[in-house]
């Protein structure tokens, strides 16, 4: 069921996939509940997108977590996705880290989003690496966040050249940070 929901919505046939997604939900499939919920997400079906990320979520599905931290998060409930947040990074799911991490550092509860950017940055997300940079130099922790920024200015990371550049200008290394100011600047 759930691959012939996947099977129509390839093919831009959503009533059928939604037909589908229904059936699959309804048998307890997770995530054709998590899939469900985004096409009626995506069709503005908010209320009943929540109950199907809800459902998809308590079984255990790490991506409906994620989803129904976002949607909280963009409707207002800070609070209850961050609660979400914390239960699709607890299940590995590397961007609900990022995204706590983040909401964590805008709450100034610091030691909190440094470990959730750690863990992100080890997973390999790029963006965690150059956020946890920007976290250390706040704190001042400046050869530690010039480590970050290197590391996601090797992987390719614009924003990273950028920072680590201004690092090495204070540090007075000009020709490196031209260097990396040039890179940035692509």
């Amino acid at each position: 069921m759930h691959n012939l929901a996947h099977f129509y919505h390839d093919h831009s046939d959503y009533e059928g996939a939604e037909y589908w997604f229904r059936r699959a939900a309804a048998a307890g499939h997770t995530r054709s509940m998590n899939n469900l919920a985004v096409l009626l997400d995506q069709f503005g079906e908010l209320a009943e997108a929540e109950i199907w990320y809800r459902r998809a979520a308590a079984g255990g599905n790490g991506n409906a977590m994620y989803n129904l931290a976002t949607m909280l998060y963009q409707s207002g409930d800070i609070a209850e996705a961050e609660t979400w947040y914390h239960h699709a990074a607890l299940a590995g799911h590397v961007d609900a880290m990022y995204n706590l991490a983040r909401l964590l550092e805008d709450d100034n509860r610091l030691d909190d989003a440094e470990a959730w950017y750690d863990e992100a940055a080890a997973a390999g997300d790029i963006d965690s690496i150059n956020n946890l940079g920007l976290l250390l130099r706040r704190r001042g922790a400046i050869t530690a966040a010039r480590r970050c920024f290197r590391r996601a200015a090797d992987l390719g990371h614009p924003k990273a050249m950028a920072n680590l550049a201004a690092v090495l200008e204070s540090e007075g290394a000009h020709r490196e940070a031209e260097s990396w100011y040039r890179r940035a600047a692509g």
